[in-house]
């Protein structure tokens, strides 16, 4: 009887076990499915994600509007280019290029059309600070195309300097590089000045300046020094920064090739044609005053935009002793004298572009 109960024992034994192994066994299968399901949703998440992508790469649209030079002579000297945003979501700009050079610095306008400033500065992009550009809205950027300087300055008070045979250290309230670093305006120079009226230091023998830590040490006279205390001098920073990553010059009456590419990669691109200027000169006389005096139509109806259309006719009419500004297709010019006259023709057209007669084939001279 006893044998027996010892058998049931190590048979019941046996079932636990079976049940605990399947038990396990469930367990595991359970495991391994919330895995597969983890994983699945992490695909699938990845997935949505590459869409969500591909798509927002697909639907970007930016347009290049217009671009409207400033010209001194024959050559630009910036440009105002508009940039208009068709998605309906919001895009940023990686870089600008213009006849296939890359733009370094450039500035943006505001609604009042003046330059985006933070504080006292004004804010400058690059290709390791982007422009954005709204859903559905339209952006001006700013380009030029000779060095611009941008500068600051802050006053540093030696007061509180008691003992000037050791060296002063003060920390920087307008440290011009916070708001330019290197790391992301790499082009940039920037120079310093410490002065007052009574002297103009000399940077490491007079003081050290730490922009990293933001901080300028004036050396005491033990370490070669010669600045005072009880005084305060006045810290320049004077910072230049370069347009384009090569030298740019973009003569009046050029086309030009521009290029803009988005964050997603996207490349936008639109050639600017200037307009075509052609202008007649004719003479005539008429009686006035009871004299026969004469008088000059001009006429530019000639004149033609390939690309667009022309928006503004400007002539000039100038002599020894005259200077006739003049606006319209055709004018009548009446100049004090009709000989040694040089007549010039300037064109604008809808998208910003301007071409001047004297550029272009030369200005009319009447001897």
């Amino acid at each position: 009887m006893a044998g027996m109960m010892i058998a049931n024992g190590i048979n019941d034994d046996h079932a636990v076990t079976v049940v605990f192994g399947t038990l396990m066994l469930i367990l595991i299968t359970i495991t391994v499915a919330s895995g597969i399901a983890v994983m699945l949703s992490t695909m699938q998440k990845d997935a949505m994600e590459r869409e969500e992508y591909r798509v927002a790469v697909a639907n970007e649209d930016i347009r290049i509007v217009s671009i409207e030079p400033k010209v001194n002579g024959s050559y630009w000297t910036s440009a105002k280019l508009t940039l208009l945003n068709l998605d309906t979501k919001d895009s940023y700009i990686k870089a600008i290029s213009l006849n296939n050079i890359y733009a370094a610095n450039y500035m943006v306008y505001n609604g009042s059309n003046t330059l985006e400033k933070k504080g006292d500065h004004p804010v400058v992009y690059s290709y390791n600070r982007m422009i954005k550009v709204p859903a559905q809205k339209t952006v001006a950027v700013c380009l030029n195309f000779s060095d611009f300087q941008i500068n600051a300055s802050e006053e540093i008070s030696t007061f509180e300097w008691n003992n000037t045979s050791l060296n002063y250290t003060i920390s920087l309230t307008n440290n011009i590089r916070e708001t330019y670093p290197r790391s992301i305006f790499p082009e940039s120079i920037l120079q310093t000045q410490l002065f007052n009226i009574s002297i103009n230091a000399t940077a490491s023998t007079d003081f050290d300046l730490d922009l990293d830590e933001s901080t300028i040490t004036l050396f005491g006279s033990l370490a070669g020094g010669s600045l005072v205390n009880n005084t305060s001098y006045t810290l320049r920073y004077d910072l230049t920064m370069e347009p384009f990553m090569t030298s740019l010059a973009v003569k009046n009456s050029e086309s030009v090739q521009v290029r803009v590419m988005s964050s997603y990669v996207n490349t936008f691109e639109k050639f600017f044609t200037p307009p075509v200027p052609m202008a007649k000169v004719n003479f005539y006389t008429e009686h006035r005053n009871g004299t026969l005096q004469p008088y000059l139509i001009l006429d530019a109806s000639g004149s033609f935009d390939t690309d667009g259309y022309i928006v503004g006719y400007r002539w000039s009419v100038n002599s020894t002793n005259d200077s006739l500004p003049l606006s319209g297709v055709i004018v009548r010019a009446n100049p004090i004298e009709t000989s040694d006259l040089t007549i010039d023709l300037e064109l604008l057209d809808d998208t910003g572009m301007v071409s001047r007669l004297s550029d272009v084939s030369g200005a009319i001279i009447i001897s």
